[in-house]
């Protein structure tokens, strides 16, 4: 009996993608491209799994299908998930580099110029050098990037399910604010938050539910510890759902009672931001100039705030641990290279006190043909509950 087939996407979409990622290979002359990020993987052939953690890659030649190296312990997980790929399978135990050589032997691809990930998180340094060993007679350059660039401009039907991402992390978010109140736990609030995204369909957490109360929420990357919420505080809000490992994420901030004339402050100053940075994003407009406008609007409290600098960063497929896709395209100072339409950026402005207390608003974007759309429909807002 068959393994009912799982794709998110037609077999056409996963050829498309392909090509176009061959047409890049093409312009850094590169015949066969060597994969190892299981973003990346899935973007190119629908294959996945939550073992992230496991030898993998996928081999993608000049022409013909492409074929994965995978333990074969989850050949059952390729055959649901995948499209437009072939597998050779390697056993417990086996050498999984030794087995990525003797693929590429089978299919006549240990020549020319071979290029391999190697600036992201799931090829370790070991194996690197080990696959650089086994592949000698062929030139070996760095391919990282290459696939993330090409998933930069999302594809239509990404677009659709993005919108349906954001869609659903909106509901999550009113659940999340509805539960905020004076005395209730924080871990309470990321119990319903949770409850809301799984329902939602998310397969996993690209990040986990970030709930943030007081003097956490004036520190990055928090989330739930048990910490009861007092009156006066600000709880700072950030997740989203993984709808077929694609993710929208969205930050907002709740006051319990009324806020704190720098609370207020800093939350006007967060909305402002957001808004001046969403009249300047267009198809064409370089990343710097989006970035310099933010930096205008929060000079005169730069100095006071803790903040990263980053004004933007691109999302779609996210697998833990991050939503960040890998690209290196962020929305910063230094970036003057046009924002392409299909693009999506999460936007996030944080405002923090290091240790006291933190205000954050953020909107998922698409870069559109004609400037840009918010993914979620929630209004940029400092919520009040009482």
């Amino acid at each position: 009996m068959s393994i009912p087939k799982e794709p998110v996407f037609p077999l056409e979409e996963f050829e498309a993608r392909q090509a176009r990622v061959r047409a890049a290979m093409e312009e850094r002359e590169i015949d066969t491209l060597i994969v190892h990020s299981a973003p990346n993987i899935y973007y190119l052939c629908g294959h996945n799994s939550l073992n992230l953690w496991d030898y993998q890659c996928l081999v993608l030649p000049p022409d013909g299908r492409p074929f994965m190296v995978l333990w074969d312990f989850e050949g059952g997980r390729f055959e649901a998930s995948s499209a437009g790929a072939g597998v050779e399978t390697f056993k417990i135990g086996a050498d999984p580099v030794e087995a990525t050589k003797k693929a590429l032997d089978k299919h006549g691809l240990v020549k020319g110029t071979i290029g391999i990930e190697i600036e992201g998180r799931y090829l370790s340094p070991l194996q690197y050098s080990e696959l650089l060993d086994a592949l000698e007679g062929a030139n070996v350059v760095n391919g990282s990037r290459l696939v993330d660039m090409v998933r930069n401009v999302k594809t239509a039907r990404e677009i659709a399910l993005l919108r349906k991402v954001a869609a659903a992390n909106d509901r999550a978010m009113e659940v999340g604010i509805a539960a905020v109140r004076e005395g209730v736990l924080d871990s309470e609030v990321a119990a319903v938050v949770a409850h809301s995204l799984i329902g939602s369909g998310s397969l996993a957490f690209s990040i986990h539910p970030i709930i943030a109360a007081g003097y956490r929420a004036g520190m990055p990357h928090n989330t739930n510890i048990g910490k009861r919420i007092e009156r006066g505080e600000t709880v700072f809000l950030e997740f989203s759902p993984t709808l077929q490992w694609y993710n929208t994420p969205l930050m907002r901030t709740v006051s319990v009672g009324p806020p704190s004339d720098k609370v207020r402050d800093f939350a006007d100053l967060a909305r402002s931001t957001l808004e001046a940075m969403l009249e300047k994003i267009g198809p064409g407009v370089p990343a710097s100039e989006v970035a310099e406008t933010g930096e205008a609007s929060i000079a005169r409290v730069r100095s006071e705030i803790m903040f990263h600098g980053l004004f933007g960063y691109p999302v779609g497929i996210g697998m833990p641990p991050t939503w960040v896709e890998e690209s290196g395209f962020f929305i910063v100072t230094d970036n003057h290279r046009p924002l392409p339409a299909g693009m999506v950026f999460h936007i996030p402005m944080t405002l923090r006190l290091n240790g006291q207390l933190g205000v954050g608003m953020s909107y998922t974007v698409l870069v559109t043909e004609t400037g840009n759309e918010p993914l979620s429909k929630l209004p940029l807002e400092l919520r009040v509950v009482d």
